[in-house]
Formats: structure tokens, C-alpha cells, sequence
């Protein structure tokens, strides 16, 4: 039997998956005066996820430590290390943690892996802090400063309509559709760069007209082949390589489902209620690009 003092010393393991998502819909309005931009989007989850491993003990102290992102960003330069450095700033308690990100979701992609990595490494801090948990308000908050998208994952909906700068979220019912991701391999889309494209294709212009919420869901309730020209995304009109997100639509556009780009690029999906329409489109999408691009064939609503 090992002592109380024993325990406490122990490292504990504990995990949980961190899905992908697709935008469905993404309207985006001119930035506020600090720069965040206000956004009205149908996120849904995707059956594609990273895998977040805690290793954690009580201590005087605080400190984290991440693996397994040393190929994509700087030491700490992550959304996992500034999640649980909020976390213990906002009033978490003290303890020692080990992060291992098992990555999946391809970065620079729309599909909000940093984001969705960091929710679930918050919801682990605060089933390990038990009664010493943040409340909800409070964590919430610091959702919103790891990044917009995070409080969409914190949220644990399915589907949702997300509004302001993220920290709306309305649950709608998912929907079971396949869906095809598309990732090209020769190149990426990072978020900042994607909002400056947006901005100065808008310069001296206007924002595109949003839907509005009960317009979006009603849209939403119908097939997916009747979202076509109904809902959009944004930052496909000024994404940079048209021609690339062109030829996909155009292999797609025979098909009866759905395309878009998903969030700020550079990921581009295809869903349908048919799966085998959504093979075809695998199939022919292969056939035309080869090993420029990277395909998961999977589902939404994981």
C-alpha cells in the first residue's frame, strides 16, 4: 500500500481526444478597434482528432512542459502551454504538468486543431483540480484569450452557431453526413495572414451580407446539396491559390452535396448525406492532384 505522501509525489495519466472541425458557413465583419474581427459561423465537429495526454502531481509550484509540437511551432510557443498558464493564472491550482499532443489534424489547415487541443487540456485541468476548479464564467474566459475558436470545443456541442468574436455559441443539432477533407501538401494558410488578405480585398468596399440566425438555421435544416449559394465562407474569395480551390469546386460541383473552404484555409471539405457521392469525389480529387494533397474520408458528428 502506498502512503498518502506517496500518492500526492505519483504522476497520474489521464487523456482525452481533441476533435477537428469544419466551418460550414463563415461570415466575417470588419475588425473592432483592437483588431479582433466579429464572425457569424456553423461549426461542426469532425471524426479527426489529436490526442491530448496529461501527466500531472500536486506541487508548491506551477509549471507545464509540452511534447510532441516540436515539428510545428517554437518551445511554448503553443496553444497548449498558454492554456494552462491562463488556467493557473485565472486561479488554478498549483501542479506539475507533462503535455504529450499526439498531432493529427494538420496545422494552417481551418480545422482549429491548436484550438481544439487547448479545450481539452482545459477540461483536464479542471476534472483534475476537482472542487478547486474554476468556475464556469472563469474559464470561459480564458477560452476566449487562448483563441477565438476555443470556446466552441470547451462548449461540448456537436454543431453550433458561433457569433462575436467566438464567445457565442448556440448548440444546433449535428448532422450525420461524410465528409471528404482535402489538405494540400505543398502549401498552408496561416490565420493572421488570411485575415489581412480579407481585409485589403475590403478596402474602401463593404462586408458581405450576412444571413441572419433564423435565415442560417433554416438553411441549414435542408439538405446539403441545397446549401449551395446559401452558405459561404468568407475567406474563400480571397484565399490565396484560386486556382487550386477552383478545380476543386469544379471537380465537386456534379455532385450533390456541398464544398467549401473550412475556416481560414487552407483545408477545403466535401459533404453530402450519399456517401458514395463523397467517394466519387475522393476518388476523382486523387485522381487530379495526387500527393499534392492529403484526404481523410470520415463523418461528421464524432
Amino acid at each position: 500500500m502506498y502512503g498518502f505522501d506517496t500518492l500526492l509525489a505519483m504522476d497520474t495519466v489521464c487523456s482525452r481526444p481533441a476533435y477537428a472541425k469544419v466551418n460550414l458557413h463563415l461570415a466575417v465583419g470588419f475588425p473592432y478597434p483592437d483588431g479582433y474581427h466579429p464572425i457569424q459561423s456553423l461549426f461542426a465537429l469532425v471524426d479527426l482528432s489529436d490526442d491530448i495526454e496529461v501527466s500531472w502531481k500536486r506541487s508548491k509550484t506551477f509549471s507545464v512542459e509540452v511534447t510532441g509540437l516540436e515539428a510545428y511551432c517554437k518551445k511554448d510557443d503553443d496553444t497548449l502551454t498558454k492554456a494552462a498558464r491562463l488556467w493557473h493564472e485565472a486561479g488554478g491550482c498549483h501542479l506539475q504538468i507533462s503535455i504529450r499532443c499526439r498531432k493529427q489534424i494538420p496545422i494552417q489547415a481551418g480545422l482549429g486543431g491548436g484550438s481544439s487541443d487547448a479545450a481539452s487540456l482545459l477540461l483536464l485541468l479542471q476534472e483534475i483540480a476537482g472542487d478547486s476548479a474554476l468556475e464556469q464564467e472563469v474559464l470561459e474566459q480564458v477560452a476566449l484569450k487562448v483563441g477565438s475558436d476555443v470556446p466552441f470545443f470547451l462548449s461540448g456541442a456537436k454543431a453550433a452557431v458561433v457569433t462575436g468574436r467566438g464567445e457565442h455559441v448556440v448548440a444546433v443539432e449535428p448532422k450525420d453526413l461524410t465528409v471528404l477533407l482535402v489538405m494540400p501538401t505543398d502549401f498552408a494558410i496561416s490565420t493572421s495572414s488570411a485575415y489581412r488578405l480579407l481585409d485589403e480585398s475590403r478596402q474602401g468596399g463593404e462586408a458581405g451580407k450576412s444571413l441572419g440566425m433564423q435565415e442560417m438555421l433554416h438553411v441549414y435544416k435542408k439538405s446539403s446539396a441545397e446549401w449551395k449559394g446559401l452558405l459561404y465562407n468568407d475567406f474563400q474569395s480571397c484565399a490565396p491559390n484560386k486556382a487550386y480551390y477552383a478545380e476543386l469546386m469544379d471537380i465537386s460541383s456534379p455532385y450533390g452535396g456541398f464544398a467549401s473552404m473550412s475556416g481560414s484555409g487552407a483545408c477545403w471539405f466535401f459533404v453530402s448525406e450519399d456517401r458514395s457521392q463523397v467517394q466519387a469525389v475522393h476518388t476523382a480529387i486523387t485522381a487530379a492532384f495526387g500527393c499534392k494533397v492529403k484526404c481523410w474520408l470520415t463523418r461528421l458528428n464524432p
